[in-house]
């Protein structure tokens, strides 16, 4: 009996307004980052992990009559070089949406040796030194999918993370990780 009460309360999103990531991952491949998406804070090549640049953007649903609900986030990232396997740690905080929510990730891309392609794991957000400093830590991040297996892509594409729709039928404000081995991007390339 506690077990169908755990699996229910787990399968039911947060007051509505988040997506339940239980029976799928929440990132997709894509070759393309849309044109309307916009970098948040981040200059091209600033977010480097194991040979790989990390270049992020998103796409916020403005014109959702629903933004309101959503307006006014907190967002940090960084990268831990403590170990030999660098790891990009992300959250974004919704502060002012009843209750706050916060959506975040760890991510470890490796380049796949004699390919052009990276291998990108995700995990649950981990914050070893505390350098997330504006994330309220009293607030567990949204559960992840039970199934994060690696996902290989090439290098220079994209994945897509829908990070929190507004429920039910309603836009969604979506992130964009673009992925480029520094070893096989050409020097001359520095506007990508």
């Amino acid at each position: 009996m506690t077990k169908c009460l755990l699996a229910f309360a787990l399968s039911v999103p947060l007051c509505g307004h988040c997506q339940s990531y239980a029976n799928s991952p929440f990132y997709r491949t894509t070759s393309a980052v849309p044109s309307t998406a916009h970098v948040e804070g981040w200059e091209h090549g600033s977010i480097k992990a194991n040979g790989i640049v990390i270049d992020l953007s998103e796409s916020v649903p403005w014109s959702s009559p629903d933004i309101d609900e959503i307006r006014g986030w907190s967002v940090g990232s960084w990268v831990d070089r403590n170990s030999p396997a660098h790891t990009f740690h992300f959250y974004i905080q919704y502060d002012h949406m009843n209750p706050v929510v916060v959506f975040g990730y760890d991510l470890l891309v490796e380049p796949v040796k004699g390919t052009d392609k990276i291998k990108c794991t995700f995990s649950a957000l981990t914050d070893p030194e505390s350098r997330l400093t504006l994330r309220n830590k009293d607030v567990a991040p949204v559960a992840l999918s039970a199934d994060l297996s690696p996902v290989v892509i090439k290098s220079g594409d994209a994945l897509s993370i829908t990070t929190l729709p507004l429920g039910q039928g309603k836009i969604a404000s979506v992130h964009y990780l673009r992925l480029t081995r520094i070893d096989l991007a050409p020097d001359s390339d520095s506007t990508h």
